[in-house]
């Protein structure tokens, strides 16, 4: 098979995308020059320019950038712009899928797929789109038009997605990368080089990679409580820039705490799958994989969504895994350390609640979401040949 995928901006659209790329090109043996092939098309100065060549897919740019909005006077005359920029960036992904000749092209979402999946679409190409929040973005249900298949992650997303009688709509879930899900808590621990005992509870919390100040702020907050009372033995990722500043807190605030036996703090870890084998609890934002990885793992979650995300789509997310009880939630203006605790502690004194919600998150999973999208990818590859 001959893949193109595509998708950017934000490494939610981009690591799912990634992920099946990975899993497609380990399908070929090496020394098979004849096996798969897949490029990666992006936004030749994104976030995908530096990810992919990274992990070892071939990656071809094209110049984009996202429709203009808002109720700016020139607001017409960026419009007018920016299609003809949308006119350029799809004849150059044309030009690009003309080479390669793929069978089947597959988009994850953020602007930058549109030209693509739109350059796809003119030459016959069969493409698939994947949309891994709750909430569908824009580009995703405009291309989702004349999609082959569509895979989402929730289940809420799919009935707003399908256009004609004979499009399937897959409920898959997020691809994800890697061993998530394959160890265990004491292998993990050992891992991470951690030296805590393995029927200790453990809080994970994270911010996503650019961290989140308001996260950062309650925790330190609350450390005394969570470490002292509760119980927990935390695991903090802080964000590249923001771990400066919690580390300021913190002295400020607790100057012993950051030494803590129980506390492990960090700006950022490589070792995602460890950390979540350790997690028995989780405060984080609602992007949608990493509550698809979480979902994996069994972890509940108290969700914190980014007010300013896209089309408001973290709420979407987060409302989706509160009503399934996979999860709580708290409002970003509200997460202050005191009301933190008061959202956690009934928990302390209902364990089977947190085992109920275990059981949820386990449920919401999809751990074959990769193999299933490839297999549906494979498919239309066959159907074509």
């Amino acid at each position: 098979m001959r893949l193109v995928v595509t998708g950017g901006g934000t490494g939610g659209h981009i690591y799912p995308a990634l992920a099946v790329a990975e899993m497609v090109q380990g399908m070929t043996p090496a020394n098979d020059a004849n096996g798969n092939t897949v490029t990666y098309v992006g936004k030749i100065d994104g976030l995908e320019s530096e990810l992919v060549p990274q992990n070892g897919v071939a990656f071809e740019g094209i110049r984009f950038y996202g429709m203009p909005r808002g109720k700016s006077p020139l607001l017409p005359f960026q419009l007018l712009a920016w299609g003809w920029k949308l006119r350029e960036a799809r004849a150059h992904a044309r030009t690009i899928l003309q080479r390669l000749q793929p069978d089947v092209v597959f988009g994850t979402g953020g602007y930058v797929s549109a030209p693509v999946l739109m350059a796809a679409h003119s030459l016959n190409i069969p493409y698939v789109v994947h949309e891994p929040d709750a909430k569908p973005g824009l580009v995703n249900q405009l291309m989702s038009r004349n999609a082959a298949i569509i895979t989402t992650s929730f289940s809420e997303g799919a009935e707003s997605l399908g256009h004609r009688p004979e499009q399937q709509v897959l409920v898959t879930g997020n691809p994800i990368r890697g061993r998530i899900g394959a160890l265990s808590k004491a292998e993990a621990l050992r891992q991470l080089g951690i030296d805590w005992p393995s029927e200790q509870p453990v809080l994970l919390v994270t911010g996503g990679s650019q961290g989140a100040r308001r996260i950062n702020q309650a925790i330190v907050e609350a450390l005394p409580t969570l470490l002292n009372d509760f119980g927990f033995a935390v695991a903090h990722l802080t964000g590249k820039k923001r771990y400066d500043e919690t580390v300021a807190a913190l002295k400020q605030s607790h100057p012993a705490i950051q030494n803590h036996p129980h506390y492990w703090l960090r700006p950022y870890s490589g070792e995602m799958a460890a950390l979540l084998a350790i997690a028995d609890l989780a405060v984080c934002r609602a992007g949608s994989l990493s509550l698809s990885e979480m979902a994996v793992c069994g972890v509940p979650t108290l969700l914190i969504p980014y007010p300013f995300a896209a089309a408001d789509h973290q709420h979407k997310n987060a409302q989706a895994c509160v009503r399934v009880g996979a999860s709580l939630m708290l409002e970003d203006d509200e997460c202050t350390g005191d009301n933190l605790l008061a959202t956690l502690r009934p928990l302390m004194h209902e364990p089977q609640r947190l085992a109920r919600m275990r059981d949820a998150a386990r449920q919401q999973g999809h751990p074959n979401a990769t193999e299933d999208i490839v297999a549906c990818l494979m498919g239309l590859s066959q159907a074509k040949g």
